[in-house]
């Protein structure tokens, strides 16, 4: 069974530990584009249901959704907008959770066809998906479902011939938080033409790198006001690598939608209940 992975600053459905969720480690042939699988039993609710507020940060998710004597649903949700988690009932759930870039190499999909909210993964025409939903119905343990979507994921690295792509060579580069490399020096990198690097990095993420590389600051940011809502906010900005307060505080509104100083008034108020 794949290690769990334990800590709320790399929670990878919002943070939702604290309703029972837990992640788990990839095995290391799938590293470079799986995050973690994530698993979720949730059988009682408060009377009012449950919110949550997702964030994008350039990753994307493909969802099984159990239900008792059925094969699971399985959805792919790949958006970039800022979305809510409603639960209402009882949940049980397993999710692979992808770095930006990773779907495209095991399920063969172009991001900008799948950044509209949740989708049928059997529209996708993956013909081992239907095998591996009937595994999983097959079972109630974490531990076999988790072995079951593992084995699945190692076919289709197989199948597709999977490799770290010109893109996904550039992604570390592109996602350190001090640096911010030019389009044509990351293109130049991998000796591709400017315009074939914006090309394939927009069929394999879905975004730009200007706009990937934003997500990802500000879920740093986000990341920093959660592991300590008492830090100043000039501080967060800049080991987020803003170095202009004002753009940090429109960006950050515009992506979470509310600025820095209410997403932390929220975060302090919430420390203060625990």
């Amino acid at each position: 069974m794949p290690a769990i992975i334990t800590g709320t600053a790399t929670a990878p459905v919002g943070n939702l530990q604290h309703l029972g969720l837990q992640a788990f480690m990839p095995h290391p042939a799938l590293a470079a584009w799986v995050q973690c699988y994530w698993v979720m039993r949730l059988t009682t609710l408060p009377a009012a249901g449950y919110q949550q507020t997702l964030y994008p940060d350039g990753g994307s998710s493909l969802n099984f959704y159990f239900q008792p004597g059925q094969p699971p649903q399985c959805h792919f949700n790949g958006s970039q907008t800022l979305t809510t988690l409603q639960l209402t009932e009882a949940l049980d759930a397993v999710g692979i959770r992808f770095y930006p870039g990773g779907a495209f190499q095991l399920l063969g999909q172009d991001a900008p066809l799948l950044q509209g909210g949740a989708v049928n993964a059997a529209d996708f025409g993956i013909s081992t998906l239907q095998p591996l939903q009937q595994q999983l119905a097959a079972t109630e343990h974490t531990a076999a479902r988790l072995q079951y979507i593992e084995q699945w994921l190692l076919q289709q690295v197989q199948q597709r011939n999977a490799k770290s792509s010109h893109i996904q060579q550039v992604l570390p580069v592109l996602l350190l938080r001090q640096t911010t490399p030019s389009v044509s020096e990351l293109s130049a990198g991998v000796n591709l033409s400017r315009r074939q690097f914006e090309r394939k990095f927009l069929q394999q993420v879905g975004l730009t790198p200007g706009q990937l590389k934003l997500l990802q600051r500000v879920r740093y940011a986000r990341q920093l006001i959660n592991l300590n809502p008492q830090q100043a906010l000039t501080d967060i900005a800049l080991c987020s690598g803003f170095y202009d307060q004002a753009h940090f505080i429109h960006q950050f509104q515009r992506i979470t939608g509310q600025t820095p100083g209410q997403y932390r008034r929220r975060k302090q108020s919430q420390f203060r209940m625990s």
